[in-house]
């Protein structure tokens, strides 16, 4: 049976939306679909490299100090703050298959990467966030563990994988063009909107845990590192916004 959650229509009067938090980064890939570099609108230059070949819908990613010091701030990944993902799709009607739409991942020496992910699965009539969580949730007994070095803290940070299924009652849009919004409100949900409209709610068991910084960092849109999970259609435009820490103001 799919792993998938439905809820009623009193969930979503208590997902209203939170004010719009400021632009952390943003990019425009339809402007020139074949383009090697596509520019980022946000404050940190995170201009993105392509990686999907020529003739093929784009998809880009970057790593180096400018995504080390994003992530390290929050900017590019949800954690305690409100954080949003917004973009322009369009899902392709044959292509039944789950591929990634944005991805970030962190590579604390010794261990495996640290990866928050969100994709889409026409299959399963799904977008599917995977993220890591913080422990002690009830049913935490059979879930995947995993521990990292943490240079800001304790000598060592511990969190569980988690999986979250947003699943709309209706179907998601095929071969048309559609706006996405991925809003997680604070550390304990996350509102699917489709269209401006919220269609899907998961919750998140004791929290999510922010990705650690300090590490090498990578960035993706469109696809993951190893080019092996494409987006199962086109991703024109994608924005995150990001309330900032005190740090950042």
């Amino acid at each position: 049976m799919p792993r998938r959650v439905r809820f009623a229509a009193l969930a979503f009067a208590l997902a209203a939306a939170a004010p719009a938090a400021p632009v952390a980064a943003a990019w425009n890939l339809a402007s020139d679909p074949a383009a090697d570099i596509f520019p980022d609108g946000g404050p940190r230059n995170l201009n993105l490299r392509r990686t999907s070949p020529k003739g093929q819908p784009p998809a880009a990613g970057l790593d180096g100090p400018a995504v080390d010091s994003a992530v390290a701030a929050g900017a590019l990944a949800p954690g305690v703050r409100p954080w949003t993902l917004q973009a322009r799709l369009r899902l392709s009607a044959g292509n039944p298959t789950e591929g990634v739409l944005y991805a970030v991942e962190t590579r604390p020496p010794g261990t495996a990467p640290l990866t928050f992910v969100v994709s889409a699965s026409p299959a399963e009539n799904a977008f599917i966030v995977r993220c890591l969580g913080r422990a002690g949730a009830a049913n935490d007994a059979g879930a995947e563990r995993v521990a990292f070095p943490n240079p800001s803290g304790p000598p060592q940070g511990e969190a569980v994988q988690r999986t979250l299924f947003l699943v709309p009652a209706e179907p998601l849009p095929r071969d048309r063009w559609f706006e996405a919004e991925l809003t997680f409100a604070g550390a304990t949900a996350v509102t699917l909107r489709i269209d401006g409209a919220p269609v899907a709610v998961a919750a998140i068991p004791s929290g999510i845990e922010p990705l650690p910084g300090g590490f090498s960092c990578r960035l993706m849109v469109g696809s993951d590192a190893e080019r092996s999970r494409p987006f199962p259609g086109e991703v024109a435009a994608l924005t995150i916004r990001a309330t900032p820490g005190p740090e950042e103001r």
